[in-house]
């Protein structure tokens, strides 16, 4: 348990090995949208910006939004450190799970492809001549410096979880950019600034194996051996989306796996606790488990998985009432989610989840599987 002083710093400030999202805000035709830095990394390593103000009605894919706050030093230290050794450090790697400080330089590595943002030699932008792309890169000589957007806050003050921030690249100097053009909505490094929000998705220091955690990857079995999947691919892609239970072999393809999505962007990434809503994202289709009037279960497009529809969420048995904290586990304060409109309970007390890809969880608390 984190106690003290440490305490403090899990539930306030940013720390080294927490994985978070940055989050900015954009005026488009007078209504203002939030957007995510995003990135694929395989195939194409621009970043580019994911909507999340639309979530309600449309998820966004948050497994690729995801940055690991990988290391943290000061500008100088990061001077020497390059001087002697070079770009690829390996020493650079530090332990613990330090507080963030203004005007420090960091690393940020995408969780999805485990490569680093970093502030690229090309550009694609028609009207800023002086702007530089951003993306990623597998070299860690990918340092930015952050910097507080508020007066109130100061050089080597703790960076305090819902700060809004200023991010230069330590490479060129430019500032991480929003940029609209004819239309186009990019990201870029430029001598413009643009404030980023830093929303933390998960803890390093917190996270456990043996719980579910969102995000994860996993399996529905109901009793031992029937898996909740779709038909092969022989089948049309009207059938694809009914969604039934089968046994046998199928429990070993990837059409049965399916990815947690809580609804929330902050703490998205923590212990999955039960009566928490969330989406269920068919990994091989790109659709969500919704339930319909018409049809039941059914798979869903993307575009039309609305809240209402697609939330469910896991209870230990029936009549249970639900609890969750409204930060993981980093708060006491529950709420009661037996009283949300649009949340439904998959599990019937019979239900047993497993997540196998990475192997099956032992009985544990939490929302163990």
């Amino acid at each position: 348990m984190v106690e003290g002083a440490d305490a403090e710093d899990e539930i306030q400030f940013l720390r080294t090995d927490d994985e978070v999202v940055l989050q900015c805000v954009a005026c488009i035709q007078k209504e203002n949208r939030k957007f995510c830095l995003s990135a694929e990394g395989f195939g194409n390593r621009l970043c580019y910006l994911e909507l999340t103000s639309e979530a309600k009605y449309v998820p966004p894919d948050l497994c690729i939004c995801n940055f690991v706050l990988e290391q943290s030093l000061s500008v100088r230290a990061l001077q020497e450190m390059l001087a002697t050794t070079g770009e690829n450090n390996e020493a650079a790697h530090g332990g613990g799970h330090r507080t963030l400080l203004y005007g420090h330089a960091i690393l940020l590595r995408h969780s999805f492809s485990r490569m680093y943002l970093a502030c690229l030699k090309t550009s694609r932008s028609l009207t800023d001549k002086l702007s530089f792309d951003v993306g990623l890169q597998e070299s860690e000589a990918c340092w930015w410096t952050i910097h507080p957007a508020s007066k109130q806050r100061s050089e080597g003050e703790k960076v305090r979880i819902g700060d809004d921030l200023i991010l230069v690249s330590v490479s060129s100097e430019r500032y991480l950019h929003l940029s609209i053009s004819n239309g186009n909505i990019q990201v870029d490094a430029s001598f413009m600034q643009t404030l980023w929000n830093v929303h933390p998705t998960c803890s390093g220091s917190t996270v456990k194996e043996g719980y579910l955690l969102g995000g994860h990857v996993m399996r529905l079995f109901h009793g031992h051996d029937d898996v909740l999947t779709i038909p092969g691919l022989d089948q049309s892609e009207e059938q694809q989306r009914i969604v039934n239970y089968e046994t046998g072999k199928v429990g070993a393809k990837a059409r049965s796996l399916w990815r947690v999505e809580p609804l929330r962007i902050s703490w998205c990434g923590s212990h999955i606790r039960w009566g928490q809503p969330f989406r269920l994202h068919h990994l091989t289709t790109g659709h969500y488990l919704a339930l319909t009037e018409d049809t039941g279960l059914v798979l869903q497009d993307r575009e039309k998985s609305d809240t209402t529809s697609t939330t469910f969420c896991f209870r230990s048995s029936k009549g249970i009432h639900a609890i969750e904290t409204k930060r993981g586990e980093h708060d006491a304060e529950t709420l009661d989610l037996l009283n949300c409109e649009g949340i439904f309970d998959i599990s019937d007390g019979a239900a047993v989840a497993r997540r196998q890809i990475y192997g099956e969880f032992g009985e544990q608390e939490v929302f163990n599987i």
